[in-house]
């Protein structure tokens, strides 16, 4: 019997339907075994978070700067294939999904193993599976899959719903009118069909053909915009990581005056930036049309650039 560990940290409850409806296959399969395993924080994130403590997680995500986490509780630590899900803060891996990469029982859980990814994320998620595709090729795992489900509010309309979402815990349409935050009711029941095709692959030691199986399903949709922008906000990002921990750490009230600016700054540059943003990649998108295609082409299969 194959053993399978699927990996996780869900702060709102959201990323655990995705990873348990996805896992369905392998649950209804007798040749597989599935076990479990949150990630847990020693002092747990809130949820719904304050708008303070949201934006005070800020420099830690950006700079993966680990918390304390508890070792997963497993019976023992030999699985032939992990599932590592994760949700993405600040254009980076949760701090808990980054800790645990970080971690010990990391080391030895992911080596010589086979590692698919799923993600349950607003819209970008390029540079987070960037560093956690490096992660996994350090801790000698196998990257065989990645499967992304995503917000599809158009990106200002998602920026207003999930911060609804993130700042009350409900995920019921704001002002009536607007959709839903999150990852759709839809695309979470119907996740469990790249399951199946997961399972199928591995059970036919096909694995090196399951990214393009995933692929032709919709596993993964990659918008070139979007990949524009999380580039050029990571490197705003990290400026701002770095200004603010040169006061302290997370829930260090010497940093207190530095993170209430960043919340002043977060919703400014958002509103300004990104149309003008959005118009530079139209204006000039024709004449990197190469470019675009192979960018589009690796960051939809799972090999690593090194």
């Amino acid at each position: 019997m194959k053993k399978v560990l699927c990996v996780y940290y869900s702060q709102s409850g959201q990323l655990t339907q995705i990873v348990r409806n996805f896992a369905i296959p392998f649950e209804n399969s007798p040749e597989f075994e599935v076990t479990y395993a949150p990630i847990i924080p020693v002092n747990d994130y809130p949820f719904p978070w304050s708008g303070y403590e949201f934006f005070d997680s800020f420099p830690e995500s950006v700079k993966k700067i680990p918390c304390d986490i508890k070792p997963l509780e497993i019976k023992h630590e030999d699985f032939d294939l992990i599932i590592f899900a994760y949700t993405v803060w600040f254009i980076s891996p949760s701090i808990p999904a980054s800790s645990f990469l970080l971690s010990e029982q990391a080391k030895r859980i992911f080596k010589g193993k086979q590692v698919i990814t799923l993600l349950g994320v607003r819209n970008m998620w390029i540079v987070p599976q960037e560093y956690v595709k490096q992660k996994i090729y350090e801790l000698g795992g196998n990257l065989i899959g990645n499967i992304v489900l995503q917000d599809k509010a158009r990106n200002l309309t998602g920026i207003i719903t999930i911060s609804y979402f993130v700042f009350t815990g409900k995920k019921d349409r704001f002002l009536g009118f607007f959709p839903k935050p999150g990852v759709s009711e839809k695309d979470i029941q119907h996740v469990s069909k790249f399951g199946t095709i997961c399972l199928e692959e591995i059970n036919n030691n096909k694995t090196e053909l399951l990214q393009n199986k995933l692929l032709k399903q919709k596993a993964v949709k990659i918008n070139p915009y979007l990949v524009s922008l999380e580039k050029t906000a990571t490197r705003v990002f990290k400026i701002w990581a770095a200004f603010i921990s040169k006061k302290g750490g997370y829930g260090d009230k010497n940093r207190k005056n530095r993170v209430l600016l960043l919340q002043i700054y977060f919703p400014i540059v958002i509103i300004l930036v990104a149309p003008i943003k959005y118009i530079f990649f139209l204006t000039f998108a024709c004449f990197k049309i190469k470019s675009i295609k192979k960018e589009i082409e690796y960051y939809s299969q799972v090999k690593l650039n090194k």
